[in-house]
């Protein structure tokens, strides 16, 4: 990327700016001290005047302005950093994936009321989901590479000997141990992801959390089939790749880390000298309640369609790989959102996405079987698509705690829907799965309206990447 610094305060002060030397990966800062200051400058360093536009066109970034403060920013994600991350959010939720149905195996072992069930799956997203804010608050602050990778070690340790416990107290430890290591790691991840998209954020994150929905959907099968084959301490074979998993992370994470922190340097030199802004606290509230309404939607389908299924005919199997289609295939859903809000808008995207999906999650129970299946597939493609770009809003928001952002985003906001999932199997009791399911198909209209009411506090900080270097152009 070529870098263009001013030599000499002159001719920016002409201009009423002021330029500021940057790192490399960042490239050029302008502060304009108030609306309507020219937005071109003279660069002595090359005797060209660079506008915002031409910036953008000569670095491939983005030009992004924040309080009359023009960044721009590298085009080009690090894939192969993200590729680690991706990678390690893969490992760490194949083995999230096998927490459920490890709780059903175990208390069935020991002939414990399913009452208990619901107990220790709470325990799970306790430890693992709803504290990721309070960790991603720590490492935001003293954050080191090692955390991930040790993170990682952590779930993989305590979840592979998970099933093997010879007591409910040790299955109980085994979960806590394997959720604060899923809790740390989500936010650090979700940094790294932030820190090494450049201009495409969205994206970044998308893949990100592409990697981590592959692992969760194939978790389930995986401790399924060692079970059948070799009961309880089947689950002690999972230990050994998720062994090599770990030592390769800690292999990879160094150089991680360096292209992070080599690529995010400059946000320090905005942060100083930039006025500094307060948080949004109720737009990021109201993001995360978005965002809570879709996790229920989605994880009601992902909980209680194997029930509807099964009453409509469907065999145990059939109903699995219908569960596990649906998982797999949103991940479509979530590389798409990512691409389409750095094109077009996270706001955008995310409402139309969500609008979107109601008509095929109606489909499903209104089509012939086989059309029915393909709608709610499509559904599952769409819900996803609000993944990536709902992040983003967020980590925009909240510039210095990406780790913090990432934990109320996959955190708290999964933890309330996966609450609401549970008091809808009140609904599933009484009136049956079918009625329980199309209840929640006409919540992601209400997630919508709920993007579109916090639209505009996001409107000054959320920009496409295109878009933006037309508009700095104009």
């Amino acid at each position: 990327m070529r870098v263009f610094t001013h030599t000499t305060g002159l001719p920016a002060a002409q201009c009423g700016m002021t330029i500021i030397r940057e790192r490399v990966m960042l490239g050029l800062v302008v502060i304009c001290p108030k609306a309507g200051a020219p937005t071109s400058v003279t660069a002595a360093s090359v005797k060209t005047i660079f506008t915002p536009m031409l910036l953008y066109t000569l670095t491939g970034g983005r030009v992004d302005r924040r309080n009359h403060v023009w960044m721009v920013y590298p085009s080009r994600p690090d894939f192969r950093g993200l590729s680690v991350v991706s990678f390690a959010h893969g490992v760490s939720d194949f083995y999230s994936g096998v927490v459920p149905f490890t709780i059903f195996l175990v208390l069935g072992r020991h002939h414990v009321s399913p009452a208990y069930q619901g107990a220790f799956v709470f325990l799970w997203y306790l430890t693992s989901s709803i504290v990721q804010p309070l960790f991603g608050a720590y490492t935001d602050r003293r954050g080191r590479w090692w955390f991930l990778p040790s993170a990682v070690a952590v779930t993989v340790t305590a979840l592979s000997f998970a099933a093997a416990t010879p007591s409910l107290a040790t299955l109980a430890a085994c979960i806590i141990a394997g959720g604060i290591g899923s809790a740390v790691m989500h936010p650090e991840a979700g940094k790294y992801s932030a820190m090494l998209s450049g201009a495409r954020r969205a994206s970044g994150i998308s893949i990100f959390q592409v990697g981590g929905q592959i692992g969760y959907a194939l978790g389930p099968a995986a401790i399924a089939v060692l079970f059948a084959h070799l009961g309880p301490s089947g689950s002690l074979w999972l230990f050994a790749p998720g062994a090599l998993a770990v030592v390769a992370l800690f292999v990879l994470m160094p150089r991680v880390d360096r292209a992070a922190a080599h690529a995010h340097a400059g946000l320090a030199v905005h942060s100083t000298s930039a006025p500094a802004q307060a948080v949004d606290h109720v737009g990021v509230s109201l993001l995360v309640a978005g965002t809570a309404l879709r996790y229920f939607v989605t994880a009601a389908f992902m909980t209680y369609l194997p029930n509807y299924l099964v009453a409509h005919g469907t065999t145990i199997p059939q109903a699995g790989q219908i569960v596990s289609a649906f998982l797999l295939i949103s991940s479509v859903g979530l590389l798409a959102g990512g691409s389409l809000a750095d094109r077009f808008g996270a706001v955008r995207v995310c409402v139309i996405a969500l609008v979107g999906a109601v008509p095929f999650l109606y489909g499903f129970f209104t089509a012939p079987s086989g059309y029915g299946i393909v709608a709610l597939l499509l559904a599952g493609v769409l819900l996803a698509v609000q993944n990536a770009p709902g992040v983003t809003l967020v980590q925009t928001m909240l510039p210095k705690n990406l780790g913090m952002a990432l934990g109320l985003m996959n955190g708290v906001a999964f933890g309330i829907g996966s609450g609401l999932v549970a008091l809808l199997g009140l609904v599933v009791a009484s009136a049956g799965p079918g009625v329980a399911l199309q209840s929640v198909s006409a919540m992601p209209l209400l997630a919508a309206l709920v993007y579109r009411i916090v639209a505009p506090r996001v409107a000054g900080t959320e920009q496409p990447v295109i878009a933006a270097a037309h508009r700095a152009a104009g």
